[in-house]
């Protein structure tokens, strides 16, 4: 695969010390109102209004140089640090950010999982990085965690520029003739350098996402990076809208753990539909909205209706688990009590929820064959 380019910043330890080692595409299904594209972000303060503790190493802040080989057809090594490590890789001659987390027990000797972690509207890697609780799970399960930016658009109706994934409800959001950048192509490409880099476990590759990003998860990186990812995740986002079930014409045997919260303001703003959400079993099945969703996820899925449920005083969680083809994939949906549209990590969700830590467990669960 052609791959345009390296960025790259030394990532510096406390001391001193730096490290090197040295498609057909499937087709795209559009479903007509796109989850959350439109979500819309206030940053950095009016995020959620709750800081999150950074994670334990300590991070990089100096700005990242980027360096693009004459040839451009190669991947390019990157230079790291344990902790955090800020890129710069050109696609399409565009320069795109990322951030990766490289736990202070990386081994090169031994495959290493990786996390691509997708940031909401008017967010970014950094936010991403500070505020999901992926940078400690990365030490704590030695794990690298990739935090990439989206591009900046000008958005109708908005001033500014505005960071965003392309999803197929992008080109609607966007000023008449802006160009969308290859989101995909930029991903493939980052997760390139990151193999020639390190050890990767190619079976172990996963990706979530919030709002916009849980979105991107959805319509893109399900259909057309499944090669890639052996399962995915996403919170603030999931198959809403007036899409039917007919729209739908690609079948994936992909894992899918998807969390919601009752009292999400921007997905229930951005479908016009009231808060708080359904919450109990019968609640949620019988909810239109919500029972679409589900009929949706588990057609591109590939997985029969049939479900079993938990639920307590904080959550209400369902696993979709038999496939269709025989598959050994699952889609679980957590619907959690009194949860505003954040990405929950220990101090940010009123049930103790810690998204990173849930969706590890749920990825080991599922490498790829």
């Amino acid at each position: 695969m052609q791959v345009f380019a390296c960025l790259n910043r030394v990532g510096v330890n406390s001391n001193g010390d730096t490290n090197m080692k040295t498609k057909s595409p499937l087709i795209v299904f559009v479903i007509a109102a796109i989850l959350l594209t439109s979500c819309r972000f206030n940053r950095p303060d009016e995020r959620s209004g709750n800081p999150t503790s950074g994670p334990n190493t300590p991070a990089v802040t100096a700005p990242p140089v980027a360096f693009t080989s004459e040839a451009q057809t190669q991947t390019q090594v990157l230079q790291f640090a344990p902790g955090r490590n800020d890129y710069i890789l050109e696609v399409d001659g565009t320069p795109r950010e990322f951030i990766l987390h490289i736990p202070s027990g990386y081994d090169p000797n031994i495959p290493t999982p990786v996390v691509v972690m997708i940031h909401g509207t008017n967010q970014s890697g950094a936010v991403m990085y500070e505020n999901t609780g992926w940078a400690d799970t990365a030490e704590a399960e030695n794990i690298i965690v990739a935090f990439p930016t989206g591009w900046k658009y000008p958005l109708v109706g908005e001033n500014g520029l505005h960071e965003k994934w392309n999803t197929p409800g992008t080109a609607t959001e966007v000023e008449p003739g802006t160009e969308l950048k290859d989101d995909v192509k930029f991903i493939r490409t980052m997760i390139e350098d990151l193999k020639v880099t390190f050890t990767v476990d190619n079976k172990r590759i996963f990706a979530s996402g919030f709002s916009n990003g849980g979105g991107f998860v959805i319509t893109r990186l399900i259909p057309e990076m499944n090669d890639v990812f052996a399962a995915f995740s996403n919170v603030g986002s999931g198959l809403i809208g007036k899409g039917e079930v007919e729209d739908v014409s690609v079948k994936i045997n992909a894992s899918l753990y998807s969390i919601l919260g009752t009292n999400d303001n921007k997905l229930a703003e951005g479908q016009g539909i009231p808060v708080p959400f359904a919450f109990t079993e019968q609640e949620i099945v019988n909810d239109p909205i919500f029972s679409a969703m589900f009929d949706k996820t588990i057609a591109l899925l590939n997985l029969q209706k049939s479900y079993m449920v938990e639920s307590d005083t904080d959550f209400t969680r369902f696993t979709f688990a038999k496939s269709n083809a025989g598959a050994d994939n699952e889609y679980v949906f957590m619907m959690i009590r009194g949860m505003g549209h954040v990405y929950p990590s220990e101090d940010k969700s009123r049930a103790g929820v810690n998204a990173a830590d849930i969706f590890w467990d749920f990825f080991l669960k599922h490498p790829k064959p």
